[in-house]
């Protein structure tokens, strides 16, 4: 899985992946999650989409994407704050310019046997992360705040990025769902990739 980061739509390649993105994201929240999404025509699109965020893709066979997140600074517009409030026990997002917040985290499970195996599921969600953290790190960002299962907050865990909760678990959407906070740093990095991980390298510049 090679990532792409599309911080703005330039090329008709870039529709093409993001409507490959949103088909993705409908199959996963409204579709295998079950989530209280706005899904049309088989495109799950919410109003986070129209704040200029930027999105890294998982791209396979140079045309379908099989892994997504959003980041979008939450000075500008924050899904826990608008969205998910409950998460945080009444208290306020600590914000600060160094802080990015992450959504619509996804990760395709078919594959063309009819399903992906647990090892490339887990290939594809360590890829991901690894992306997200060099990224952050070249724009500057050092804390990334996020709304996740508990189930993903175990496996964050065991892949070395462990989330420090900033409220109770609570139960949205059928699923117990837990807002949390991620260090970011060289050595999360570092723990992060897998082998054979390809660095965005040239869709970056490090900040200074």
């Amino acid at each position: 899985m090679q990532l792409i980061v599309v911080d703005e739509v330039q090329t008709p390649e870039h529709r093409h992946l993001l409507e490959e993105m949103w088909r993705l994201r409908a199959r996963v929240f409204a579709g295998r999650l079950n989530w209280q999404v706005n899904s049309e025509d088989g495109l799950e699109h919410d109003q986070f989409d129209d704040h200029s965020p930027t999105y890294i893709l998982g791209i396979e066979d140079d045309v379908h994407v099989v892994g997504c997140v959003r980041l979008l600074p939450p000075l500008r517009s924050s899904m826990l704050r608008e969205v998910f409030p409950e998460l945080l026990d009444g208290r306020s997002l600590a914000l600060h310019e160094r802080m990015i917040e992450s959504s619509r985290f996804c990760i395709d499970r078919s594959g063309r046997a009819g399903g992906a195996s647990a090892s490339i599921i887990h290939s594809r969600t360590r890829i991901l992360l690894a992306g997200i953290v060099e990224w952050s790190l070249a724009r500057g960002y050092d804390e990334l705040v996020t709304a996740t299962d508990v189930k993903f907050e175990r496996l964050l865990k065991m892949v070395g990025w462990p989330l420090k909760r900033l409220g109770a678990p609570t139960l949205i959407n059928e699923t117990l769902s837990v807002a949390g906070s991620l260090g970011i740093s060289d050595d999360v990095l570092k723990r992060l990739k897998p082998p054979g991980y390809r660095p965005l390298h040239g869709q970056l510049e490090r900040a200074g």
